[in-house]
């Protein structure tokens, strides 16, 4: 399937259009996690603290939680659709090592994924700064999680030549 042209894939070599929308959605919302989490920290602190803080840090902070769930509900979706519709095959030429890779970073996202909106939730809810450390903690595994599932998509794109990043873009899912 080298350099096959997406128009021409058959329905069962692509993600389902529900699967790329939200994988971008969820894209777009972790790159918005990553630049608010400060604030939430500081929102987090200040309320065990009993602190006063200011309208940007309470905004951020309500808003860190309210993407968390979104992120929980769309990867809980996303799982829902991959068991309930397939996903795409790997790509037959592609070397063992890189499979297996593969697997355990896909693996690795879908977990924390689920699990840290999760831990945040509790952490909240109980006041639990221990947790909310180990939440801080997961998101630098996760992130280092997505940058090996971005380097593994181009080294499919430029170094594999597959269409396995383009099987991914918005408007390339399946027409059913």
């Amino acid at each position: 399937m080298i350099n096959s042209s997406i128009a021409n894939l058959p329905n069962e070599d692509r993600w389902t259009r529900l699967n790329i929308t939200l994988h971008w959605l969820i894209v777009v919302l972790l790159a918005f996690q990553f630049f608010i989490g400060e604030w939430m920290v500081a929102f987090f602190d200040g309320g065990i603290e009993g602190k006063t803080m200011d309208a940007l840090t309470v905004t951020f902070g309500y808003l860190h939680v309210v993407i968390g769930l979104s992120i929980f509900v769309a990867i809980a979706l996303r799982l829902w659709d991959r068991l309930a519709h397939g996903r795409p095959p790997h790509w037959e030429g592609e070397p063992n090592w890189a499979s297996v890779l593969a697997r355990i970073t896909h693996f690795g996202l879908y977990a924390l994924l689920l699990i840290m909106p999760l831990a945040g939730l509790v952490s909240w809810w109980f006041s639990n700064e221990w947790i909310g450390d180990q939440h801080v903690l997961a998101s630098n595994v996760l992130m280092a999680f997505v940058a090996l599932h971005i380097a593994g998509a181009l080294a499919n794109h430029f170094w594999f030549k597959t269409d396995v990043l383009r099987r991914i873009l918005p408007g390339q899912g399946r027409k059913t």
